[in-house]
């Protein structure tokens, strides 16, 4: 054999040896990213919709935070420090905060500290108002089997509760029914839903406070 095949016959030798090498290398695995897309436990949930069965919003609370989600939107309270929660709009800006331990009442904020709407709680009923001095103050009054929604001498509507059912209605003040929940937190709360004159993602975030407060 001549120098020349000897030359080819090794570089195809090697040649075969690598590809045998290369073919059982063990394959080294994919790191993956740990999943954060669940979402975390919450003790209490509470779901509103209207009579034709359409959700108006879902309330979600724990000890500290919050997340209401409407209108294809994600609103999340958060504690940022022992004091405040605050509401930010997923993937937005923060709209709001609240001091979350006081029971009497609290006030709703804007970032920068201008109260939008004082909420006071007695033990016979809520009033919420625009104002330091309750002036104007709507009104959700405690009876038996849920509340009344005044403004003034003005009936807003009523909150009812169906016990046997596990199930609380909505009303307005000529009895039609507007929002309904399949259950057991038997709030006066929900008359916060009729108020229309508060802008509805506050709406939402007083609801959720006074639920949280177990009112």
């Amino acid at each position: 054999m001549n120098t020349k095949s000897l030359f080819a016959l090794l570089l195809l030798t090697a040649f075969i040896l690598g590809c045998g090498l290369s073919s059982t290398q063990p394959t080294k695995p994919e790191s993956k990213s740990p999943d954060t897309s669940s979402d975390k436990t919450y003790s209490t949930k509470v779901k509103i919709k209207t009579p034709d069965d359409k959700t108006v919003v879902e309330v979600k609370i724990d000890d500290k935070d919050m997340k209401l989600e409407f209108a294809g939107k994600v609103v999340r309270g958060e504690m940022k420090d022992s004091e405040k929660r605050k509401y930010t709009v997923e993937g937005g800006n923060q709209i709001a905060e609240v001091k979350a331990k006081e029971a009497d009442g609290f006030k709703v904020r804007t970032p920068d500290g201008k109260l939008l709407w004082k909420v006071k709680i007695d033990s016979d009923k809520i009033k919420i108002s625009d104002n330091e001095e309750n002036q104007n103050a709507f009104e959700l009054k405690k009876k038996d089997d849920g509340g009344k929604i005044e403004l003034g001498e003005n009936k807003l509507g009523e909150v009812k509760f169906y016990k046997d059912k596990q199930k609380v209605k909505v009303k307005d003040a000529s009895d039609k029914e507007l929002f309904d929940s399949n259950t057991d937190k038997y709030s006066i709360a929900y008359g916060v839903l009729v108020l229309d004159k508060i802008p509805e993602e506050l709406r939402f975030i007083i609801l959720a406070e006074l639920l949280a407060r177990n009112v």
